[in-house]
């Protein structure tokens, strides 16, 4: 045990550095540059090495237990900023995945209708192309037109949208494109798929999901930039930055995350209808079967 022990200490603390530790002494550094510098003399370079070397000189003759003290203050004023970005990445999914408050929901009304509006149109040039001839007498030319609006139309989601945000129409999309096929409601059936779900299965959709929450975990360090760039333009300018990586890899993380969820449901939804006794079936679960699923995950009449 002890040898096991050892390494799972130190994959917490490699991971802990990582995440947490490491971005929040940066912000630390970042935070000291803005005291120092300011909006008058943010590229002053020279005048923050002399203010670092004033400190670093002033801190020199302090007693040993005074240098800790300063550490161990600005490691914990990196991990409490850490921890409190990592804590609020709650609202920032809600942000991304268009579950806005009040005051926003006209605004989310409008966005949802300007999306809905583009995917509809999309999918009149598809009825259109394929209303001009048959499925057997379609020409290659007409099926790549086909294919190249289909996938226009998929990159905005994969089902009607009904959120303001791709990302949240991309967890939506999951969800309606499950009960259209199957019949099953996702959100209350998921518990009871994910324990038959194979160890690799349940690994693979851990780790979309975690990069799914660095993704938010680095859109809440951009806000906390966005803090300091009112007193220090180039955290601003480094806030962009990161609220444009963050929102690309979120887009990417939720894409792969739902399409696994999805596949996961495709493959191993079978085995949960054999489970729980509603088999054994031959083809792929009717909606019929989904509905019962339903019945049992609700525990309704």
């Amino acid at each position: 045990m002890t040898p096991m022990l050892d390494g799972l200490g130190a994959k917490l603390a490699e991971k802990w550095l990582s995440t947490v530790a490491a971005p929040g002494l940066f912000f630390v550094g970042a935070a000291a540059s803005t005291v120092v510098l300011g909006h008058d003399s943010a590229l002053d370079w020279h005048a923050l090495r002399r203010q670092v070397r004033h400190w670093a000189t002033a801190m020199s003759g302090w007693s040993t237990v005074g240098q800790l003290t300063a550490v161990a203050l600005a490691v914990l004023a990196a991990v409490a900023v850490g921890t409190l970005a990592r804590s609020c990445a709650t609202g920032a999914e809600r942000i991304w995945t268009g579950d806005w408050p009040g005051p926003a929901r006209p605004l989310a009304r409008r966005l949802t209708a300007h999306r809905t509006r583009r995917w509809r149109r999309i999918g009149a040039d598809i009825q259109r192309c394929r209303a001009g001839a048959p499925a057997r007498g379609r020409s290659a030319a007409l099926w790549q037109e086909i294919d190249e609006h289909t996938a226009r139309r998929d990159r905005i989601a994969k089902a009607e949208p009904s959120r303001p945000t791709h990302i949240g129409d991309q967890f939506a999309a999951l969800d309606a494109r499950v009960r259209h096929q199957y019949g099953i409601d996702l959100a209350c059936c998921w518990s009871r798929l994910w324990l038959v779900l194979p160890d690799d299965v349940r690994t693979e959709l851990r780790a979309s999901r975690a990069r799914f929450d660095a993704a938010l975990t680095l859109f809440m360090w951009a806000a906390c930039y966005a803090v300091l760039g009112c007193f220090w333009w180039p955290a601003a300018v480094g806030a962009a930055v990161t609220v444009f990586v963050s929102w690309r890899r979120g887009r990417r993380a939720a894409e792969l995350h739902a399409e696994l969820a999805e596949a996961a449901v495709d493959v191993h939804l079978r085995r949960l209808v054999d489970e729980l006794g509603l088999g054994p079936i031959d083809a792929l679960p009717a909606p019929r079967i989904g509905r019962a699923i339903n019945r049992i995950a609700r525990k309704a009449a």
